[in-house]
């Protein structure tokens, strides 16, 4: 295997262990917060500390990775995200598990921020969404297998034994970013912080951010929405809701490369407009379904237009900075793509369950798609004016 496969395999597995931890956590938590005698209230907040984490750290650290080297601060990350797994296991109050989810959201930033931006620096352009599309299988694989091996772990060994297994797992994976990953040779970045001209001066850079916004608030909608609204339609139960969500997972496993590379072959715009379109068209649906099957088939398909959108956002914000002449690198670029997703996934639940305490989930799916059309109104755009 080439140094440049091992580096692949290595990033995969970093964004896997910190999925599957964020999967772990989805049917561990709710149980212990109880026994804790506190609120959902409270469940909210803990489980907002991580994106909140993702949003300060993600640019700052993107940068500095430019500046002072990706390897030693993806150690970092790692060694964070291992800590925060095994104090896990030790919290016993709200505020503890507060501070420790803004501590694994921070140490996160380093496998989504310097990892992806670590394959822009060793892979060409014509490669770039293959590539980062097979990292992306990490993620999909540990948000589809993180809820089951949360769940057994906890019936077998109680509330702590899931995070000390998630913890060797995470010393693993270090252990092989130790090992494996080596410093780009290419020059690091040594400019001036980023200038906000070169940031609004670059309408494809705007376009991709604004893109990943988009696109992350209707997973936002989704995550807290879809499990009640099926449980009281169909009497799904926790089990059946996993199953609904694995799909989108699996789907996605499949689409990510393919589409990564196809974006490579067909360019990046043509695969996103299609992504937006179909995904405009599919994701009302799930409020039209009449049956699980039809659920399923559903958020499946949703896993593959969803697919479309993402894989090439991505090597899109690398294209965008390519060169020298932007005060924007590599790093930078990749911080603002997760700042993007976590700013989405923040205000979706937010806007989504403001609509639906108003109105309702079938509305809200309906404006959801006319903003997704109206975006690809942008992108065409943006296409002839450039």
């Amino acid at each position: 295997m080439s140094y440049c496969s091992k580096v692949l395999v290595v990033v995969a597995l970093t964004i896997f262990i910190d999925t599957f931890i964020e999967g772990i956590i989805v049917p561990v938590f709710p149980i212990y917060i109880e026994q804790l005698h506190a609120s959902s209230f409270h469940l909210g907040i803990i489980f907002s500390m991580y994106p909140a984490a993702l949003l300060l750290v993600a640019i700052p650290l993107g940068i500095m990775s430019d500046r002072q080297g990706r390897k030693k601060l993806m150690v970092i990350g790692m060694l964070g995200l291992t800590i925060s797994t095994v104090a896990y296991a030790f919290s016993k109050s709200v505020l503890a598990l507060a501070s420790i989810r803004f501590l694994q959201g921070a140490a996160a930033a380093a496998s989504w921020t310097i990892g992806p931006a670590l394959i822009a620096d060793i892979f060409p352009p014509e490669k770039r969404g293959e590539k980062l599309g097979l990292a992306m299988v990490g993620m999909n694989f540990g948000f589809l297998t993180g809820p089951v091996a949360g769940g057994f772990l906890y019936d077998w060994g109680g509330y702590a034994f899931p995070f000390w297994v998630c913890a060797l797992m995470s010393a693993v994976v270090l252990l092989l970013v130790i090992l494996v990953i080596k410093e780009p040779q290419q020059k690091k970045y040594t400019g001036n912080n980023i200038q906000i001209n070169d940031v609004f001066g670059n309408k494809l850079l705007l376009l991709g951010t604004g893109l990943v916004i988009a696109a992350s608030i209707g997973l936002g909608f989704m995550d807290p929405l879809l499990p009640g609204y099926y449980a009281s339609k169909f009497a799904a139960t926790p089990g059946t809701i996993g199953l609904l969500f694995g799909t989108t997972a699996a789907s996605s496993i499949i689409a990510q490369p393919v589409f990564g590379r196809l974006s490579d072959r067909c360019g990046r715009i043509p695969l996103i407009t299609a992504g937006l379109i179909t995904t405009a068209i599919t994701i009302p649906l799930l409020t039209y379904t009449t049956s699980i099957p039809a659920a399923v088939l559903v958020m499946g398909i949703l896993g593959i237009t969803y697919g479309l959108i993402f894989a090439p956002s991505g090597p899109l914000l690398a294209d965008a900075v390519m060169g020298d002449k932007s005060s924007i690198s590599y790093g930078a670029a990749f911080g603002l793509y997760n700042t993007a997703f976590s700013l989405g996934y923040v205000f979706g639940p937010l806007i989504g369950g403001g609509w639906v305490e108003i109105w309702s989930l079938e509305s809200l799916l309906l404006v959801y798609s006319a903003v997704l059309l109206m975006y690809v109104a942008v992108i065409k755009k943006a296409a002839c004016s450039k």
